[in-house]
């Protein structure tokens, strides 16, 4: 335990306080929180009833939906991909961990993996736990505090793949909690956390390096033009699919390349992706002065880029398909450079927030042929990890790093 204390960084005399009062406190947040989800849904329900088409000015009528839709001829997740593991990878079942290699692993100077090790065996531990007592609020509150900070940290923990057959962190680990076996209710930002961990070592990625597979740029003052992702990475995912994919709501990223790296977003700087004729995949939201975006979290108004000689930028018909023709939903990703004042802005980097329908479009200026457009958040979504909780995105390990890498001057910041 002392170890374990040491490693994880626990506060036990946390744990010694009232825990009826506790899991009152956290009760009332929730349905604080809900009640606000369910304001927000009336009220767009309602307004989405009663408008009109606009006959005055430059807007623009156009479809009154909130629903994911149409998905029909177009690819719906990125290549390779699956919606929920049905099982442990192929390369996972082929692990032994009773040979030379497990005991030489085990016996080396370098103790990073027997750690590695022991954190792993103690958040299956907790997972144990949380099977027997998930009749106990109290308790279950406990232990689930504990598996956000092991799985958080697990991101950032050195593996192999003997280590998590050793731990079962694939078969009897992680998915147990994003699956909610026994009918643990598992709060829903641990399971989407525990899934993304998952997906990432069920693919091998076992870096520990925020920007893995991004090549560094030299010689450049510009690193935002310079840097690129390396062609031998393999474990790049391609952006150009409509829906979620294997994305979570609040996964995050330190720079807006690290969304390409990951298939979130397909573009290293402009703020649309899409192609002709599909409409757009996703879009970043990073404003500065220039455009009039107003963001409300489940509703926002974005801008387009300006266009020439009465003609929209190529960015900018991608989604005016979208809103015209195509009617999916696009990927909202919320960037460190909107307006500091804004609740939705992560603390730092960027954060996927989730899918949203282009619903309406409006000429800004005719000459600039330049358009901005109404998005609001489909329903049925977990809500945006904004909050100042434990569900929050980027969590405070993550800004560890993140602020690490700043100091180093691998990332630079660029100032909206």
């Amino acid at each position: 335990m002392e170890l374990a204390e040491k490693l994880f960084g626990y506060n036990l005399e946390m744990f010694e306080q009232d825990q009826a009062q506790i899991v009152k406190e956290h009760q009332q947040s929730y349905e604080k929180l809900e009640v606000e989800r369910a304001t927000k849904l009336a009220r767009r329900g309602k307004e989405t009833q009663m408008q009109e088409p606009q006959t005055h000015g430059h807007d623009i009528p156009l479809s009154n939906t909130n629903e994911v839709s149409r998905k029909e001829d177009f690819p719906v997740l990125p290549e390779h991909a699956a919606e929920k593991p049905t099982s442990p990878p192929a390369w996972y079942e082929t692990v032994r961990t009773n040979g030379h290699a497990w005991k030489t692993m085990m016996n080396s100077k370098d103790p990073t993996y027997r750690q590695g090790n022991i954190l792993l065996s103690s958040l299956r531990n907790n997972i144990e736990f949380a099977e027997k007592e998930k009749a106990s609020s109290g308790k279950l509150y406990k232990i689930f505090e504990d598996l956000r900070i092991q799985v958080h940290k697990a991101e950032f923990l050195k593996v192999n793949e003997l280590i998590l057959k050793k731990t079962h962190m694939l078969d009897k680990g992680l998915n147990y909690i994003f699956e909610s076996r026994l009918d643990v209710p598992y709060p829903w930002d641990l399971k989407a956390d525990a899934f993304q961990l998952y997906n990432r070592w069920s693919q091998k990625d076992f870096s520990v390096d925020l920007l893995r597979g991004i090549v560094a740029g030299a010689g450049k003052k510009d690193r935002r033009n310079a840097d690129s992702i390396d062609p031998n990475w393999p474990h790049r995912v391609s952006a150009k699919y409509y829906g979620q994919g294997t994305l979570i709501i609040g996964q995050w990223w330190p720079t807006q390349l690290s969304t390409v790296r990951d298939g979130a977003h397909g573009s290293p700087q402009g703020g649309i992706f899409g192609e002709k004729d599909k409409g757009a995949y996703s879009i970043v939201l990073s404003s500065g002065n220039k455009y009039e975006d107003e963001d409300d979290g489940d509703e926002l108004w974005y801008s387009g880029t300006d266009g020439k000689d009465y003609q929209p930028s190529e960015n900018t018909l991608r989604m005016i398909e979208t809103c015209d023709d195509i009617h999916n939903p696009v990927r909202v990703i919320r960037s460190y450079n909107l307006g500091k004042k804004s609740p939705y802005r992560p603390e730092g980097g960027f954060r996927y927030d989730g899918l949203y329908n282009v619903v309406k479009k409006q000429k800004m200026d005719a000459e600039k042929a330049t358009y901005r457009f109404r998005l609001i958040r489909c329903k049925d979504q977990p809500p945006i990890r904004c909050e100042n909780n434990a569900s929050r995105r980027p969590t405070d390990i993550e800004l560890d790093e993140y602020r690490k890498l700043k100091e180093s001057g691998k990332i630079l910041i660029a100032v909206g």
